[in-house]
């Protein structure tokens, strides 16, 4: 059976709770990730921040109850919007239901997880502590493994 720690990323590239929009922000260009994981003073695994809640953040209030799609906030007023945003701290934002799967989780539980809650990466946690991720594309390649058996 196929395991998360089989494939997971030993990166554990995170920011504290602490730390600044504008941080997250720069971590995630950075490393070019689509959600970086959030940790509290003690190092321990508190949730994630995604790209789509900055994004779901930056679009000023009164356009949020505009729910037609042709009306969508252009992207001056969403940076206009993020600007004044930037010094908050990265714990305003975390996602405090991020789901996470552990090292002995079988690829076909997280497979369900990214799919079943449209996730792009799952960090990977042991003790509280994270140790990894895995990603869509990690999913996939299971497949190219069972091809070489």
């Amino acid at each position: 059976m196929k395991r998360v720690h089989d494939y997971m990323h030993k990166d554990t590239t995170s920011v504290n709770k602490t730390a600044s929009l504008r941080r997250v922000i720069q971590m995630m260009k950075l490393h070019r990730l689509s959600a970086v994981p959030v940790v509290d003073q003690e190092g321990f695994f508190v949730g994630c921040i995604t790209a789509q809640d900055i994004l779901v953040a930056s679009v000023p209030e009164y356009m949020k109850s505009i729910q037609n799609t042709s009306f969508m906030a252009n992207i001056d007023q969403i940076t206009v919007h993020l600007h004044g945003m930037l010094d908050e701290v990265a714990k305003n934002f975390i996602d405090k239901n991020c789901i996470s799967v552990s090292p002995n989780d079988t690829m076909s539980y997280a497979a369900d997880l990214l799919y079943r809650y449209k996730r792009t990466i799952l960090p990977v946690v042991q003790d509280r502590i994270q140790v990894g991720w895995i990603s869509k594309i990690d999913i996939l390649s299971v497949s190219l493994d069972d091809e070489l058996e």
